[in-house]
């Protein structure tokens, strides 16, 4: 399904320069992905020059925003929304601000998705994994739906480069997050999100609904651009 001209145009912005890391065919791999999670909408990627390898600490999320900076302040020229590529979601309220743009946080998106789908809720992460994410339920008032997170024993480089390695224990961690009470899981590292057929594996395994949250994310942009209809874009604004 091709999407329309006047289809929703999403930028899909990842957080640290993938190109060079795992290489140009990945960032290929991660757009057809997209597109066929987002066949109404006109859907893109972009991946910076600069920026941390993987976002494993806080230190690596607070340098996302001065990678981005100068991109996002020319994101209105081209797109109507963007979603940023971390379950983290680094420095999304000033890269809305800069940019003038919907700039959707797929993590809270992938967490708010969970809690309409099940009681509780347990994240899947990369390890290492920034820390905060406790904080960061609490402020989404969810706290009292979190089962809690864990960590799958690979980094992001590790799953990028070889998930089928750490499929078994990806399975292992997420019967382990089923019996501390959850009965929804969320991938919590992006890697995992385009592993693909992992929703499908984990679903058939554990047997409990999985949420991916870079689909939930460009659900979100895609909503977020409908609620904005009719209002002028911000190039139009300042003109």
């Amino acid at each position: 399904m091709t999407a329309s001209s006047d289809a929703p145009r999403l930028l899909y912005q990842l957080a640290s320069p993938l190109h060079r890391t795992a290489g140009p065919e990945v960032v290929a791999r991660g757009l057809t992905m997209l597109q066929r999670w987002a066949p109404s909408a006109q859907v893109a990627i972009a991946s910076p020059e600069d920026g941390p390898a993987a976002i494993e600490s806080a230190a690596d999320a607070a340098m996302v925003f001065p990678a981005l900076r100068a991109a996002a302040q020319v994101w209105a020229d081209k797109h109507d929304a963007v979603v940023i590529g971390c379950f983290s979601d680094p420095a999304v309220d000033a890269l809305t601000e800069v940019s003038g743009l919907p700039v959707i946080g797929p993590g809270e998106a992938g967490m708010l998705a969970a809690s309409q789908l099940g009681d509780r809720f347990g994240v899947l992460s990369s390890d290492p994994t920034p820390k905060g994410l406790r904080r960061r339920i609490r402020g989404l008032g969810l706290e009292g739906s979190f089962a809690g997170e864990f960590t799958v024993g690979g980094s992001v480089a590790d799953l990028n480069r070889d998930p089928d390695t750490h499929l078994p224990a990806i399975v292992e961690r997420a019967r382990t997050c089923l019996a501390q009470g959850a009965d929804v899981l969320v991938l919590g590292c992006f890697a995992l999100s385009f592993i693909p057929g992992l929703p499908e594996r984990l679903t058939a395994a554990p047997g409990v609904p999985i949420v991916n949250p870079v689909i939930a994310g460009l659900k979100a942009a895609e909503a977020a651009v409908l609620y904005r209809a009719g209002l002028p874009r911000p190039t139009e604004r300042s003109a």
